[in-house]
This record gives C-alpha cells, sequence and structure tokens, in this order.
C-alpha cells in the first residue's frame, strides 16, 4: 500500500506525451500546439485607416484650424474591402472608412468629426500631423512574429489568431483512446429490463463522461461478467487504446477476477492498494505503452478516482505537461503547480475536506479540520452531488 502523492507521481511518471496531429483549428480547441506559430505576413499587410474620414496629403492641410479651415475636392472613396484606385493630389481628399486601404498620395488621414463635407468637397478644420489616423504595415505582427508557443492550449481567442493568421490547420497533441470496462455479473445496461438483482452500470456512462469533460476520446466497450476468459478477451481488444478503465473486481474477493486477467496480459503493476479512503484498491500499470487503471466499483470511489489519478494522466499525454490545464495560481501552501493542487482535499494550505461542495477523497488517517475558506453563507452537509452519487450508487 503506497500514499496518495506518490501514487498520483507513479501515474505522472509512467505517462507519456502522444504524438502529433494537424486538424482543422476548430477541432484545436482545448488541445495543446506542437509547434510555435509565426505570422507568414505582415499584419496588417498594407497601410489602412485606423478611422473613418478622408485620405489626404499632410501638405494640403498646413494651417488648417476652425477659423481657417482647409477646403478640399472629393475624388473619391474607399470603403473597406474596396480601394480606391485614384492617387490623392495636392488639395484632393478620398473618403475612408475605418479598415480601408490608404489610397496613393496620401499620408494622413483627418477624422470626419473634424471635418465638414458639402458637395464634392469637404472642409477640414483642424491639421491632426503626418500618419494620424493609419495603420501601418505591420503595426501588429512583422512576418516571422512568434505568435503562440509550443505548449500553449487553444482556447477561442487562440482560434480567433489562427484564423487571422489564416491558419486553417494547425499540429496538435493527439488525444487519447480511453477503453471504458464495467465488469460484474451484478450490472446490467439500457437493453437489459430492470431485475432485482442487478444495478445499472453507471460507471460505464460516468466514466466515459469524465473522458469527454477531459477532451479525450472514450471507447466503451461494455460490461463484463465475473468470468476470467471473458475479461481476459474484452482487455486484449482494449489494448489498441492509449489508456484502458476498469470498474469492479479490484477486492480480493472469490469473483475479484480483474488482477488475474491484467496478470494474463503481462501487466507490469505499480501499485495496486493506496492509502485513501474511498478508492483504496485502485491498481494501476502499464501493458507496453498502455496505461491500465483499475478502479473499484463504488460509483462515487470510481468518480473520484478518475479526477485524482486518470485525468491529470490524460492531460499530460495532450501535451499539459504538468498534468493540469489549469492556470497556476500563487498559494501560502502546496505549490499550485503541482497537478493535484487544485483539488481542494490536498492542498493543506486550505486546510482539508469539511463541508465540500462535492464529496472528495481523503487519505486515510487524516482528520477532516475544516476548509481553512472564509464562510459566507452556510451550505449543508447533504450537497446535491454526494446525494447524486448515493443514488448512483444504489
Amino acid at each position: 500500500m503506497i500514499d496518495l502523492k506518490k501514487a498520483q507521481q507513479l501515474i505522472l511518471d509512467a505517462t507519456p506525451v502522444l504524438g502529433r496531429e494537424s486538424v482543422p483549428i476548430l477541432d484545436a480547441l482545448n488541445r495543446v500546439l506542437v509547434d510555435d506559430i509565426t505570422a507568414v505576413q505582415d499584419l496588417p499587410a498594407a497601410d489602412i485607416s485606423a478611422v473613418d474620414g478622408y485620405a489626404v496629403c499632410h501638405g494640403s492641410l498646413t494651417g488648417a484650424s476652425p477659423s481657417h479651415p482647409a477646403s478640399l475636392r472629393i475624388i473619391g472613396e474607399a470603403p473597406a474591402g474596396k480601394p480606391c484606385r485614384s492617387t490623392v493630389g495636392t488639395g484632393e481628399a478620398v473618403r475612408i472608412m475605418t479598415g480601408g486601404l490608404l489610397p496613393k498620395g496620401a499620408d494622413t488621414i483627418v477624422k470626419i468629426e473634424h471635418t465638414t463635407e458639402s458637395g464634392n468637397t469637404v472642409t477640414c478644420n483642424t491639421d491632426p500631423g503626418t500618419g494620424a489616423g493609419i495603420r501601418f504595415k505591420g503595426d501588429s505582427l512583422k512576418k516571422g512574429d512568434v505568435v503562440l508557443h509550443a505548449g500553449d492550449t487553444v482556447h477561442s481567442l487562440e482560434i480567433g489568431s489562427l484564423a487571422c493568421l489564416r491558419r486553417a490547420y494547425v499540429t496538435v497533441h493527439r488525444k487519447p483512446l480511453v477503453a471504458i470496462v464495467s465488469t460484474g455479473d451484478e450490472i446490467s445496461d439500457f437493453h437489459e429490463p430492470p431485475a432485482l438483482d442487478k444495478a445499472m452500470c453507471s460507471n460505464l456512462y460516468a466514466l466515459a463522461a469524465q473522458v469527454l469533460e477531459t477532451h479525450a476520446t472514450p471507447l466503451c466497450l461494455g460490461i463484463v461478467p465475473d468470468d476470467l476468459e471473458a475479461q481476459k478477451n474484452v482487455l486484449s481488444e482494449a489494448m489498441r487504446a492509449d489508456v484502458i478503465i476498469t470498474s469492479g473486481g479490484t477486492s480480493r474477493g472469490k469473483y475479484d477476477l480483474i488482477h488475474k486477467a491484467f496478470a494474463s496480459l503481462g501487466l507490469e503493476t505499480r501499485f495496486s492498494s493506496i492509502f485513501v479512503k474511498p478508492g483504496k484498491p485502485t491498481i494501476f500499470g502499464t501493458i507496453g505503452k498502455t496505461l491500465v487503471f483499475g478502479l473499484p466499483g463504488n460509483p462515487s470511489a470510481t468518480m473520484l478516482s478518475f479526477e485524482q489519478f486518470i485525468r491529470p494522466a490524460l492531460l499530460r499525454m495532450m501535451g499539459h505537461l504538468n498534468g493540469s490545464d489549469a492556470s497556476p495560481a500563487k498559494s501560502n501552501g502546496n505549490s499550485r503547480n503541482d497537478p493535484f493542487a487544485h483539488i481542494d482535499s490536498f492542498n493543506r494550505a486550505l486546510g482539508g475536506n469539511k463541508a465540500h461542495l462535492r464529496p472528495s477523497q481523503v487519505p486515510l488517517g487524516n482528520i477532516r479540520t475544516g476548509n481553512g475558506r472564509p464562510l459566507g453563507r452556510q451550505t449543508p452537509c447533504h450537497d446535491i452531488q454526494t446525494d447524486q452519487l448515493k443514488v448512483a450508487a444504489h
């Protein structure tokens, strides 16, 4: 039996980072970049207007003021996306909108607020200075600038940036395929009629949902009975996955056969019992490059064990090298760079797990001493999520 932190570290030490694949940018959401993303051209690619107004030669505005405005002839218009082909000379102006391409000959834009238009003439009552109102080529980015770095997680803002850079595809770490198996003669699925001696296999669906929440890919292989050969056959099929998760059969009873089934496939066991409750009879090991987790059958223990042990491993596989997709934050206790520190049951700075809004594993022998947080409105001890897990257990 090993302690919780040792178990967590053993898992991360055994977890590989998966290879790369090129995907459309929307499929890259919440995934980790493999390569730096650089600008392939200047942004903006040409001089454009930053305001609505009039593009002029600065020399045409000499001495312009409210008492001595400059009157210029309008020779064209440059809306965004429709450039004006005329060349602006002295005493001339082109009506221009935000984002419009700066016409040849113009070097200044006078804001529309400082002008008055009448017929084909615009009167400018100010001299804003040479270059005013212009976003010059490369103002935002120069060709070759690194915009996103390898190891960055792609969120909606990054998706927009990639689109601006005209990157329809991007290279990210591959999602792990996670095979999920529920074991036991006492469980059934939706296609079977209810029976007094059967419980619904809630673990199968809860684990699949947790895998999806982690942005990995679940492969549900269904229920396998308490039969050694049947379990060996299903686990052999599961070997095509990057991770195998089973629920049930991890204790030492007559019908707890998953240990033998794993051993027959060559499991290198890293641990088979943890000093925590619930979740004590948890198995972890590897078969080749495949990570194998044997979780207890109790739904509460199963879901909590996933969060404590499997979720960080899946995140590491997808390129979150510290096993967490949470932004590090300062802490006066355990470092939040620890991939498990965001689970406050194990953060000493937060003082334990009393009155949590979700059930939490507690290392055996530790006393619940309160959560160390300022208390506002008191919450009942029988919180909703705990009750839901109790229902699932039945």
